[in-house]
């Protein structure tokens, strides 16, 4: 069947398999930060995924980028409001009501509830990227949706850039925003992920290049190859030089610009990675894989609710003896609750017409040939 086959370069869905690992993955790196392992839990792919976590992060930016487009700043803004904004506030909503109502299950008292529940509002309005205080006031941050925030500002930043430099000034303007927010992230807790959305502006310049060049359909030169190698090589370099890790919402990097610069090369080599993967899997793995990848929006807004809303910590002291097997149960337990409620999402106008007893819309019926040839002559 058509809609079986490996998606390619250029064509729709091209990213659901990078979307939909990326999606797991992040669920997967915010479940087993509540569970501190020893040093011989650690496996070889938990430490790739830590090591690489924000080069992953770059990939979804690069790959945001290829579907850029140049447009008047009007109309970017525009279309960023309508597109991420919207989600954005829904899901800022649907937090604080239920962090309200689960706070006042687990504790028993509506005063404490509606006073943390303010601080995830106050978070959310804020565009925090991590916990902070304002105003002598603490406001939590607005979780995984720091990255819609940063990303709707990346977007509209490299637009702005398009609209008032010449191409070959645009480069070092994003290399200078890029530098500038890098030193935000040193100086100040800036609001509404300022500092994120200057440092990812590159990597969606990244994405917005390899459309215009057709980056993704040329292949590697060996000169690229061995530099997306040494790029590989040098994020785990500074994860164990430095014995931590980049974190894109924190502002750290490793290496200062230096991991930017890298993780950007990184994403984009994972891009490459899984295209080439894509084109040649097809079964019922990489279909599931690629379902998640296609409501990646729907699951990336619930997984926010779920993991701010609901004490997990209180799982994670329970299951302190067994970090594993509590870390496991947490990531089954958040999937099963995500993908419920994406499913829910997605068929609930076809929900909405079944409790209201309606049926369906009927298909417009055609025409028989005798009536289309009366109505031609």
């Amino acid at each position: 069947m058509e809609g079986t086959k490996p998606r390619t370069v250029s064509s729709l869905g091209m990213f659901d398999l990078l979307k939909g690992i990326g999606m797991l993955a992040i669920v997967f790196a915010h479940t087993a930060e509540l569970y501190p392992l020893g040093t011989n839990d650690v496996t070889p792919f938990a430490f790739a995924l830590f090591a690489y976590r924000e080069a992953l992060m770059a990939a979804f930016f690069i790959a945001s980028g290829y579907g850029f487009r140049k447009r008047s700043i009007h109309k970017c803004i525009k279309q960023q409001l309508k597109t991420l904004l919207k989600p954005y506030l829904y899901t800022a909503l649907a937090t604080t009501v239920l962090h309200a109502f689960i706070h006042h299950a687990a504790f028993g008292s509506w005063d404490a509830a509606i006073s943390e529940s303010a601080k995830v509002l106050g978070g959310f309005l804020l565009g925090l990227p991590h916990t902070a205080t304002y105003f002598g006031q603490q406001f939590f941050s607005c979780g995984p949706m720091w990255y819609l925030v940063a990303l709707m500002l990346a977007w509209v930043l490299l637009d702005v850039l398009l609209e008032i430099f010449p191409e070959r000034y645009i480069t070092p303007a994003v290399v200078g925003v890029t530098l500038l927010g890098w030193g935000v992230t040193l100086v100040w807790e800036a609001p509404f992920c300022i500092a994120q959305g200057m440092v990812s502006l590159p990597y969606l310049y990244i994405g917005y290049l390899a459309k215009k060049r057709r980056l993704f359909e040329t292949p590697l030169s060996g000169r690229a190859k061995a530099g997306l190698i040494a790029s590989a090589l040098g994020v785990v370099a500074g994860v164990l030089l430095t014995q931590s890790t980049d974190c894109v919402s924190l502002g750290e990097w490793t290496m200062g610009p230096l991991s930017i610069l890298l993780d950007g090369a990184v994403g984009y080599g994972i891009i490459r990675l899984f295209l080439k993967w894509q084109r040649r899997v097809d079964g019922p793995i990489s279909h599931a894989i690629e379902w998640v990848g296609r409501r990646s929006l729907f699951i990336f807004c619930i997984h926010t609710v779920e993991l701010t809303a609901i004490p997990w910590y209180l799982m994670a002291a329970k299951y302190a003896d067994h970090p594993v097997q509590g870390m496991l149960l947490q990531f089954v337990f958040s999937l099963v609750s995500i993908f419920a409620v994406t499913e829910l999402l997605m068929r609930r106008k076809e929900l909405g017409r079944k409790l209201r007893g309606g049926k369906p819309a009927d298909k417009p019926r055609q025409r028989s040939k005798t009536r289309r040839y009366a109505a031609k002559h």
